[in-house]
């Protein structure tokens, strides 16, 4: 059963727009907004102050979703039961720490840190730093760059808890619309120059213009010409083109999975004789997707209701030939993949992702129990 559900506005921080010749968005429920969009919602709060825990719950909670019953599809009003987020707070200085607790515990190797509040107070406004705090190794890891893209805020009464959050979409739009200069691009230089192929659509949202610059320069592509939505480059004696045709990120704003982003994308390579097509969608539902002519491709789970049943719900719609891309790629590559080398690569690409993994789970999993409250 669900206790933390995925609703991601706080990584709304992570949207963008098309490039310069890409289309609009479509699709119900999803439209691109202008300037900046504030969600927020509030929560019966419950407070232990002598063992400094806290809970936050969502009491009455309607909204619609896609129910599945044997073939039927429908897009109608439901009552969900969630159970409370229970954390430990503490203060260090005018900070307050945020830990959560899970199986009676808390995680004390991940403790948010807010500001702006009265040192040894629960009670007022807070704003999340973008900073996590270690106190088993006495260590803080921020994010301050995502700072820039949306706010959250923590306002704590008798009773209530009230969360807001700000997406300054614009802004993100200004920063991440050079797609050539995006981790994909460094993807597909690895692949192309013989590496372990590896290639993630969705990853053209992420600008990483020193690995894609790197990347170049240590499997020898040359660019010689470039704009944010299609380049060409000399590798290997051969010309490759990239152009992506159809770019789009919105925010969803229907049913339970509201600030959401939802991400269309088809992008072509050519090395001037063979063309291949990558294409990738993923859409939180809406009446349109909640039909069972997608089933194949819909994302389902259980869920309780307010009466503590069990029902099936589709919560996303998914598409993509990313495999089928990826092996095009590989057969339009200058240099072949040599599967010896490629499993050194895999292997210390495994090692360097372990290392960080339990800190990604944990912020992750903060995510989630946050965007639930952006409605």
């Amino acid at each position: 059963m669900k206790r933390f559900l995925t609703t991601a506005a706080v990584s709304a921080m992570l949207l963008t727009a098309c490039g310069d010749d890409t289309s609009s968005n479509a699709g119900n429920g999803s439209s691109r907004p202008t300037g900046d969009d504030v969600f927020s919602r509030a929560g019966t709060l419950y407070v232990n102050e002598s063992e400094h825990i806290l809970a936050i719950a969502l009491e009455n909670y309607e909204t619609q979703m896609c129910v599945v019953e044997e073939d039927n599809y429908t897009w109608k009003t439901v009552h969900i039961n969630n159970e409370p987020d229970s954390m430990m707070y503490e203060f260090r200085g005018d900070t307050l720490l945020l830990y959560d607790i899970y199986h009676g515990l808390p995680d004390t190797d991940y403790g948010e840190m807010l500001v702006g509040g009265t040192a040894g107070s629960l009670y007022g406004t807070w704003t999340y730093t973008g900073c996590e705090y270690d106190k088993e190794e006495d260590e803080t890891e921020c994010h301050e760059k995502n700072l820039q893209y949306f706010l959250r805020t923590i306002t704590f009464s008798k009773g209530k808890a009230e969360i807001n959050y700000k997406v300054y979409f614009d802004r993100y739009v200004e920063d991440h619309s050079d797609f050539m200069n995006s981790y994909f691009m460094s993807q597909l230089f690895n692949t192309l120059g013989g590496n372990y192929p590896e290639i993630y659509l969705d990853e053209i949202w992420y600008m990483e213009a020193s690995s894609v610059q790197a990347t170049a320069q240590k499997i020898g592509a040359v660019f010689t010409s470039k704009t944010k939505s299609n380049a060409t480059f000399e590798l290997g004696g051969k010309t490759y083109t990239v152009n992506v045709k159809h770019m789009d990120m919105s925010l969803n704003r229907e049913g339970y999975f509201i600030a959401s982003e939802n991400k269309e994308i088809q992008v072509e390579v050519s090395d001037g004789i063979t063309t291949c097509t990558g294409e990738y969608i993923s859409h939180y539902m809406n009446a349109d997707y909640c039909k069972a002519e997608y089933k194949d491709n819909l994302r389902m789970d259980e869920w309780e209701d307010s009466n503590l049943g069990t029902f099936i719900a589709a919560e996303r719609y998914r598409s993509n030939n990313e495999d089928d891309f990826e092996q095009c790629i590989t057969g339009i590559a200058y240099k072949k993949y040599d599967p010896l080398d490629g499993y050194t690569y895999s292997k210390a690409l495994t090692k360097k992702g372990g290392s960080a993994s339990d800190r990604e789970f944990r912020r992750e999993r903060s995510l989630r129990k946050w965007a639930k409250y952006a409605q």
